[in-house]
């Protein structure tokens, strides 16, 4: 009992101090009426105190309270504290919204997917092309081919310089004859956008979610940013379509990659992710393993892989479906929600599947032939939750540290791991989803950005601070026979320009605005000119090609 009272007593004594050692920041009465919460300025504490409403201090030095009560009691106060010649005034407490950046693509409303996966919110952390070495992001889309003239995805897409467009020979010696745009392996040739490409626009469709321009003011804006897109045709334009077309395509990637790598960075693609909405229902990885095997092989070079799985409700463990099943560290598998973030119709499965993302009502881009007055559509299944994944992989090589980027170089198996890493551990869970995928949530774009940025602060403590490649300029459309060019960024800059030709003699020298357009001399001849452009203290240099007849 005596212990009893002794906490008792100190229980009092110390409520009496707190009280005492606060008792500027603190008034005691009940409001009547609706309360709600207001703030109050007040640099009379005294006086505030002597009045019967309840504050509580927030910043002393400031004079700032919060109070709930009403407005009438405010009202009155405020005339007594007028009478008593004290400055009182008050405002009714506001709950604020994060104006994440929005890009300002007429369509973008449209998107509610990107709301969901949190993209507006991940872009506040950085609108990169390139990233912090400067080097060309690309996203590879393993599918039926893309419109190469959507006006919405012509500016993104990745174009070979070291290839001289359809003159039959393979000018850049990388194995491929003309791969100006990227490959078509279902055909073995270079044509990445044919009729069966149109019929079907299933390309161009994933391509407008992945990667359509952001910030140009026409459509929609893809997840990753304006990184590029390489096109690749998995389909065969006669005979039957078989996985011959998927092998061929997942190969001409793995060696542009590794001709970068090889190469110093002078050749071949700086392929970070590859996208694949394609597959076999009940097929497993016993029957596949040459497909299979390949993402293994991508991993040797530093790509993540994403696969949808099928749109069929089925456990694809116990049925099958590739490329799902294949064990692969560096393949991404994704089930489909909706706007909702609750599980909708799609393939399923506790280890194969790793998360999910919206597919249902996605509104992308599709083949201008298909609808030449507004080429977009609204699209469901899992084959577009797929580049929302994608994106996001592309988007975080654009911001993360160059510890990560070292690593890509010396373990690109580890690296490969560790984003999947920050991608998977970083979902929205979701009860819907605890029994038909492996970590039971939906993608998060920003939040994958905080597992990341947790990494890089770790392993780069001042990374945050390094300056980051907000974008690379980008020339276009190659200069023929009308003899200008454009010189595109995705922000407003001057952009100083240099035109040598193959003697490195100066053709045209000059400061432009971003958008603006290059005139070169009239008397200038066909062949191929390089061309430097400086930002600030960043040069950039890549070649364009002047025709016959200029």
């Amino acid at each position: 009992m005596v212990m009893v009272k002794k906490i008792v007593m100190n229980w009092v004594i110390g409520a009496f101090m707190w009280a005492v050692g606060f008792l500027p920041c603190f008034a005691f009465s009940n409001a009547p009426g609706n309360p709600k919460s207001y703030l109050i300025q007040c640099m009379n504490s005294s006086w505030l105190l002597s009045q019967s409403v309840k504050t509580t201090c927030v910043e002393q030095s400031f004079g700032l309270y919060r109070t709930v009560t009403t407005e009438t009691e405010l009202l009155q106060l405020k005339s007594m504290a007028a009478a008593a010649d004290v400055d009182f005034r008050f405002q009714a407490e506001h709950i604020i919204q994060r104006r994440s950046w929005v890009p300002n693509d007429a369509l973008v409303s449209n998107q509610k997917y990107l709301d969901v996966i949190q993209m507006p919110k991940a872009w506040d952390m950085g609108r990169n092309a390139v990233n912090r070495w400067g080097d060309t992001l690309v996203v590879a889309i393993l599918d039926d081919g893309l419109d190469t003239s959507h006006p919405d995805i012509k500016p993104n897409i990745w174009i070979n310089r070291g290839e001289i467009p359809w003159n039959g020979k393979d000018d850049d010696q990388n194995g491929y004859v003309d791969d100006f745009y990227g490959w078509n392996g279902g055909d073995s040739n270079n044509r990445v956008f044919n009729n069966e490409s149109v019929f079907y626009g299933h390309g161009t469709q994933v391509a407008g979610v992945l990667g359509a321009a952001n910030n140009n003011q026409i459509g929609i804006a893809g997840v990753s940013y304006n990184t590029k897109l390489l096109p690749l045709h998995c389909y065969a334009s006669k005979g039957v379509s078989s996985d011959l077309g998927v092998i061929r395509s997942m190969i001409y990637v793995f060696r542009q990659k590794k001709l970068w790598i090889s190469s110093g960075k002078q050749k071949g693609i700086n392929v970070v992710a590859l996208n694949m909405s394609v597959g076999i229902d009940n097929t497993f990885p016993i029957e596949t393993p040459l497909w299979c095997e390949l993402f293994d092989s991508l991993k040797s070079v530093g790509i993540v892989c994403v696969s949808a799985t099928t749109n069929a409700e089925t456990n694809v463990e116990l049925m099958g479906d590739i490329p799902s099943l294949c064990p692969s560290e560096a393949l991404i598998v994704t089930s489909s929600t909706g706007l909702n973030k609750n599980w909708v119709k799609s393939g399923y499965g506790t280890v194969s599947i790793d998360l999910a993302a919206p597919g249902d009502e996605v509104y992308t881009s599709t083949p201008v032939q298909l609808s030449p007055n507004n080429p977009y559509v609204n699209e469901s299944g899992t084959s577009f939750a797929a580049p929302m994944i994608a994106g996001t992989i592309a988007w975080l090589n654009s911001v993360v540290c160059k510890n990560y980027l070292m690593l890509q170089q010396s373990n690109p198996d580890s690296a490969v791991r560790l984003m999947k890493q920050w991608i998977l551990t970083s979902v929205e869970k979701n009860a819907s989803l605890t029994s038909k995928t492996a970590t039971g949530g939906i993608l998060q774009s920003y939040a994958a950005w905080v597992k990341m940025d947790e990494w890089c602060t770790k392993y780069e403590p001042t990374y945050s601070a390094n300056e980051v490649f907000i974008g690379k300029p980008v020339l276009y459309p190659n200069p023929s026979a009308i003899g200008k060019f454009i010189v595109s960024m995705p922000f407003n800059a001057k952009i100083d320009v240099e035109v040598t030709d193959a003697m490195g003699r100066e053709i045209w020298k000059g400061q432009v605005e971003s958008n603006e357009t290059v005139q070169l001399p009239n008397n200038i001849v066909a062949g191929v000119y390089q061309v430097r452009m400086t930002i600030g203290r960043h040069v950039f240099h890549t070649s364009i090609m002047i025709n016959d007849g200029y």
